[in-house]
């Protein structure tokens, strides 16, 4: 299996971060996850999720990187996390570091990937966010390209998230 879809609902903060955290036990060295969503679907609270699976100690820390674009967290997989929102282009990502950070030793995380398309691994986790209601989110996590498909498995609906 080389691709693989899986649709969730959070219905609270709670649930997005346990969703996060979740992913991020499942995350190696050299992974790539590229999030994408409108504002306020849910995206910094995903990554504060994955920031604790791969041991970040204290999730609090995890903030947008929107002005500094990429903040890197120590954990037993370091953690990068980019912000592409502000960048005038794909030129601009390169600058920052992506090319070395992708084949390093750690998992990058992307939010608004769309805007960088170019930049990314074909092999890759893809979790598109959305709104659903007040206090509900979609989130379609797709694994593209060899290997993140049977590690996804365990997200699958029937394990339950938390509720509000």
């Amino acid at each position: 299996m080389t691709n693989a879809t899986i649709r969730l609902t959070s219905t609270s903060e709670a649930a997005t971060i346990e969703l996060g955290r979740r992913l991020g036990a499942l995350l190696r060295p050299g992974d790539v996850v590229a999030l994408i969503g409108p504002l306020g679907a849910g995206k910094t609270r995903l990554v504060k999720g994955i920031a604790l699976g791969l041991g970040v100690t204290d999730e609090r820390r995890v903030t947008s990187p929107t002005f500094v674009l990429l903040n890197r967290y120590a954990g037993r997989v370091p953690l990068y996390h980019f912000d592409a929102y502000r960048l005038r282009d794909a030129r601009d990502m390169v600058e920052i570091g992506c090319e070395e950070i992708f084949a390093g030793d750690g998992v990058a995380v992307v939010e608004w990937a769309d805007r960088v398309p170019q930049c990314l691994p074909e092999t890759r986790i893809e979790v598109r966010m959305g709104h659903a209601a007040e206090n509900e989110r979609t989130l379609e996590v797709k694994a593209l390209g060899r290997g993140a498909a049977e590690r996804l498995e365990s997200l699958r609906p029937s394990r339950a998230l938390p509720r509000a």
